[in-house]
C-alpha cells in the first residue's frame, strides 16, 4: 500500500491550501500520518469501499484532520477520529451513490414510459420501441447493414469484421459509431412520425 508520491511536509501544506493531495509514504513512527495511514485504509476496506475509494476516503479524513488542527492528538484519539472521519465520508458518500441511483432510475422509468406512450405502446412493454428500432435496422444497407448483423446479430469482433468488409478495424469502429447516430435519429423520427399520424 506504499505507492504514494509526496512527502509528509508536502501533504500538510496541501492540506492547509486545500488542494487535491496524494497520501505520503511512511517516514517514521512519529510521524502521525505514517503511523495511522494503513489502518485508516485497512478501516476504509473494512466499510465496504473498493479500493480506489478506499484510498480517496484515507486522503479525506487526513485532509479533514490537518484543517482542524488533529495531527496533535494522542496517537489512539488521532486514530479514533480518523475512522470516526472516515465512517462520516463513507456514509455520505453512500448516500449520495443511493440517491444518483435512485434519481437515475427514476428518471429512466420516466422516460421509458414516455417514449412507450409516445409510440403507442399503452402497457409499456417496449414492443412498439423495438418495432421502431427493427424497421430502422432493416432500412440499412451496404456495408453498413453487414457490419451491425456481423458486430450486433453475431457478436464478431472488430477485426474479423474488417476482414470480413475489407476495411481496418478502425474503419469498422467509425463505420458502427456513424451507424448508431444514424439509427438513433431513425428511431426518434420514427417515433415522432408514428405520434403525428
Amino acid at each position: 500500500m506504499q505507492a504514494f508520491s509526496i512527502d509528509a511536509g508536502e501533504f500538510e501544506r496541501r492540506a492547509r491550501r486545500s488542494e487535491p493531495t496524494v497520501a505520503p509514504p511512511a517516514a517514521d513512527a512519529a510521524d502521525p500520518i505514517a503511523r495511522h495511514i494503513d489502518a485508516t485504509f485497512r478501516f476504509a476496506r473494512t466499510l465496504g469501499a473498493d479500493r480506489d475509494l478506499a484510498s480517496d476516503l484515507t486522503q479525506e479524513a487526513f485532509v479533514v484532520a490537518w484543517r482542524k488542527g488533529k495531527q496533535d492528538l494522542a496517537p489512539a484519539a488521532l486514530a479514533a477520529y480518523l475512522r470516526r472521519t472516515t465512517r462520516y465520508l463513507w456514509l455520505q458518500t453512500r448516500r449520495r451513490d443511493r440517491r444518483a441511483e435512485a434519481a437515475i432510475a427514476a428518471l429512466t422509468e420516466r422516460r421509458w414510459l414516455e417514449r412507450a406512450n409516445a409510440a403507442g405502446d399503452q402497457h409499456g412493454t417496449g414492443d412498439e420501441l423495438v418495432a421502431t428500432a427493427r424497421q430502422c435496422v432493416d432500412r440499412l444497407e451496404g456495408r453498413a447493414a453487414a457490419a451491425v448483423r456481423l458486430s450486433y446479430g453475431q457478436g464478431r469482433s472488430r477485426p474479423h469484421i474488417a476482414t470480413a468488409l475489407g476495411l481496418t478495424p478502425n474503419g469498422v469502429k467509425t463505420l458502427l459509431a456513424r451507424t448508431r447516430r444514424w439509427l438513433a435519429l431513425c428511431i426518434r423520427q420514427g417515433l415522432r412520425d408514428d405520434c403525428d399520424e
